[in-house]
């Protein structure tokens, strides 16, 4: 257990001498599917909507927090709902789009941060679910935020393959186990850092004047 926990993560005993630290979110793929049906990008070439997803990272893109239905981690602030701002007539669908997936990103960074001040630095994260699947290019956006890699998992009921694992701990404690499938790792992008950087205190400003 640790010996103070950031406020912004929850902590479960799972043994006498272990325990679960982490953060959890409510908007990622309800953030996106708003995205999807409000910028209409399905009237946009996946190619297209790919290649801004992947593109060198502009200070033009606007910024969001994505807190579509409230916030659990960090600030659990459930009346706290999305903003967008530095919107301008030249942002496009696409432009906009990409902030929302940065906000995601950048949501997943403020729980890395506090868990950081509990635990050593990570040296890798992995990703499951349907949103990384259908949606692989918030993967290198995560890496970039995180300044960590990023490794998508192939495996369906990430979090109940997990409670299994920490069960046979006890139940099967020599039995081999399985290793699901991966994908190849994606590796931040250092060069991206300063941007990333500046958003995530552009970030905690917007936050702070809100909801702080």
């Amino acid at each position: 257990m640790p010996e103070e926990l950031p406020p912004g993560l929850w902590c479960y005993r799972v043994s006498h001498d272990r325990s679960l630290l982490g953060g959890a979110l409510n908007d990622v793929g309800r953030a996106l599917a708003w995205a999807d049906v409000t910028l209409a990008v399905d009237q946009v070439e996946p190619e297209v909507l790919s290649a801004a997803l992947l593109a060198e990272p502009h200070e033009t893109t606007p910024l969001v927090l994505p807190f579509f239905t409230g916030e659990r981690s960090t600030g659990w602030a459930s009346g706290a709902r999305a903003v967008i701002t530095g919107v301008s007539l030249a942002s496009a669908p696409v432009e906009v789009y990409r902030g929302v997936v940065e906000g995601i990103a950048l949501a997943y960074a403020r729980i890395v941060s506090q868990l950081r001040e509990a635990a050593p630095q990570p040296e890798r994260l992995f990703a499951g679910g349907s949103v990384t699947t259908d949606h692989p290019e918030l993967l290198q956006v995560m890496a970039d935020a995180m300044r960590t890699p990023v490794t998508p998992v192939r495996i369906k009921r990430t979090t109940l393959h997990g409670t299994a694992l920490l069960a046979l701990e006890t139940l099967a404690p020599d039995v081999r186990r399985a290793r699901p499938e991966r994908g190849k790792a994606l590796t931040p992008d250092y060069n991206r850092r300063p941007y990333y950087t500046e958003r995530f205190q552009r970030f905690e400003r917007v936050y702070e004047a809100l909801y702080g």
